[in-house]
């Protein structure tokens, strides 16, 4: 699989399975000893891309489920 490590991951259509995806597919190329040395910065640089993205994603997540708690407890709490 070719990485386009010159899109920024927040500027496409990106979610979160196919970061994740693309992060595996990373790290394959990575622990393949065959791997070009002068494009290991560019997937090391593109892990991070995504990483961000993904710890992005799951905040995001996190605060959207927290909030719906909430107001279901606050909900429960009028009744």
């Amino acid at each position: 699989m070719t990485i386009d490590t010159a899109t920024d991951p927040v500027d496409q259509d990106l979610d979160y399975a196919a970061a994740v995806a693309e992060l595996d597919d990373i790290l394959n190329e990575l622990e393949d000893e065959a791997l070009n040395v002068d494009i290991l910065a560019d997937r090391v640089k593109r892990a991070s891309e995504l990483i961000t993205f993904c710890r992005s994603r799951i905040t995001s997540a996190k605060t959207q489920v927290e909030q719906i708690v909430a107001d279901l407890e606050q909900l429960g709490d009028t009744e």
